[in-house]
């Protein structure tokens, strides 16, 4: 049997990957009347960028070509900078059009949280709500007795079917909101990152645009390097994670914002 304090872990981590970035962009609109249109641009820009661009790369070259996917298979560091430099190009560059082209009338700092919740809040859903409602489902239907039956009758060998329950029972309770906990520390470096392209777009300074794809290599290489084994202790990564999300916030909130317009700066005031 699944511990019901292990599916009650899994229940909060569904909430913070889908219902708390919901929330979030409701609250925001609400109080703060910021435009969704940023919003909508996020997370059309994520998608195009990461789901399918971002993946189609990485199907050449992890999948279709032989020699990178030798290379990659038997090299973390490779593989962990090679998946950061993807991501940080496609999804920093995917920032850097929309603000320049599609969101000209919407480039004040409050436009730029608007546009980070669109992009990390569609990530989130996508990577962390399906994967806990997966993890709820399997739960349930192990604790049913029906998990068995129904991984039989899709041709899963039983050796899987009995390693997938024996992870679900015997993984430390805890473990199973971490994802949830990582999710919400990615919407708030996806937040950081969309006001560090914002300024370079406002300010004319490409060095920031380039900076902004070096941090988000940076912050995906630890958990590349956690896929591979080179990390192996999933709280040393999370604490990594914590620790960059911070120092891209840091840096969004206490040295970008200052040198956005006047009129920003008072609408920031209230959430000072």
């Amino acid at each position: 049997m699944v511990n019901s304090t292990s599916i009650f872990f899994m229940i909060l981590s569904f909430i913070l990957s889908v219902i708390l970035p919901i929330t979030l962009i409701i609250f925001v609109k609400k109080k703060y009347k910021v435009s969704l249109k940023p919003f909508l641009v996020g997370v059309l820009a994520f998608f195009i960028s990461a789901e399918i661009l971002e993946n189609l790369l990485h199907l050449y070259f992890l999948n279709v070509n032989p020699t990178t996917t030798a290379f990659f298979a038997n090299s973390a560091i490779a593989y962990a900078i090679y998946g950061g430099l993807a991501a940080g190009i496609f999804e920093e560059s995917a920032r850097y059009i929309s603000f320049k082209y599609f969101l000209k009338q919407n480039r004040n700092f409050l436009d730029g949280i608007s546009y980070g919740l669109g992009h990390g809040s569609i990530e989130s859903i996508l990577i962390g709500g399906i994967a806990a409602l997966g993890t709820i489902s399997n739960s349930l239907a192990i604790n049913s007795g029906k998990f068995t039956s129904i991984s039989e009758k899709a041709g899963i060998p039983t050796v899987k079917i009995n390693l997938v329950i024996d992870q679900y029972v015997n993984t430390p309770v805890f473990q199973w909101i971490t994802p949830g906990i990582e999710r919400v520390l990615a919407l708030a470096i996806q937040i950081g990152l969309s006001i560090i392209v914002l300024y370079a777009i406002k300010e004319r300074k490409k060095l920031y645009f380039f900076a902004a794809i070096a941090i988000h290599a940076i912050v995906d290489i630890p958990a590349a390097l956690y896929q591979k084994g080179a990390i192996s202790n999933i709280y040393i990564l999370y604490l990594i994670i914590f620790i960059e999300a911070c120092l891209i916030l840091t840096c969004a909130f206490k040295f970008l914002r200052p040198k956005f317009s006047k009129k920003d700066n008072n609408d920031l005031d209230k959430i000072s």
